[in-house]
């Protein structure tokens, strides 16, 4: 006479044959051979098979890069804040160079005013004032490469940030960002100018101002100081950017905050069988 299986020993026996299909993790217990569902779980799938129901595909779960994982021991965010003050301090000497050269420009030509041009070209004040202004000028193009290059180690710290919080993002999910700020009035040429320069969003628009409202179901203006602060920016900063401080699509904290526009934007059909 064989033994017979206990209830507990068959469920056992059989759940390993729906533990991968259903994709459940919370419901699976320790054993000897392996981990497997628990009674009452197998049980439910089993009753389902009865009635003709199936359990629906789960999405899996990006693998994670080495970088991605030595990212997530240690979060770069103190390095990140060293590179955005090298930019920030790139910007300022821009911006100084550029006053520096208008200044002198405003001040050199009321000089020559009134002169004929032979007279101004063949005169010494000129040709001093003109030699200054391209070394005024030689100054600014030069810190304009350095705020470019700046900018670039940003945007590539940003995107290592957002790339270890959200390490399974892909091109499914950026599609979906186009799509929402398409569908919000951006054309590719803004998206593109967007993503490829320098230029700081502005947060009074309407895009922004719906991707504020997506994110925190907030009605009117207040959703955008909420929606900075959902993602991580202090009440300085959030002060900063409302008063006109340049915010950059490429700081991670924005790309989090158009990313869960996104998830919020997509239809319901969508998230269930994602």
């Amino acid at each position: 006479m064989t033994n017979a299986l206990t209830l507990t020993e068959a469920a056992e026996r059989l759940a390993p044959v729906f533990a991968e299909e259903t994709g459940t993790s919370s419901a699976l217990v320790s054993s000897p051979k392996g981990k497997w569902l628990s009674l009452e779980d197998a049980g439910a799938v089993l009753s389902g098979r009865v009635v003709g129901e199936r359990s629906a595909p789960r999405k899996k779960r990006a693998a994670v890069t080495v970088h991605q994982a030595a990212g997530q021991i240690e979060r770069p965010y103190a390095d990140l804040a060293e590179v955005r003050q090298t930019r920030y301090a790139a910007t300022g000497k821009k911006l100084r160079c550029h006053s520096e050269l208008e200044d002198f420009i405003a001040r050199a030509i009321p000089q020559f005013q009134g002169m004929d041009d032979a007279t101004v070209f063949h005169s010494p004040e000129w040709q001093g004032a003109y030699a200054y202004a391209q070394q005024l000028r030689a100054m600014y193009d030069a810190a304009c490469g350095e705020e470019l290059e700046a900018w670039k180690r940003q945007c590539d710290a940003e995107n290592d940030a957002f790339a270890i919080d959200r390490p399974g993002w892909g091109r499914e999910e950026t599609d979906k960002v186009v799509a929402m700020l398409k569908s919000m009035g951006s054309n590719e040429q803004e998206l593109h100018q967007l993503w490829s320069a320098p230029i700081p969003i502005n947060l009074s628009s309407p895009a922004c101002l719906a991707i504020a409202q997506k994110v925190t179901g907030i009605g009117g203006w207040e959703a955008i100081p909420a929606a900075l602060s959902a993602v991580g920016f202090s009440d300085n900063e959030i002060q900063a950017a409302l008063s006109g401080a340049p915010v950059l699509l490429r700081d991670h904290r924005i790309q989090e905050l158009v990313a869960r526009a996104a998830d919020a934007d997509t239809s319901a059909e969508d998230r269930e069988a994602a």
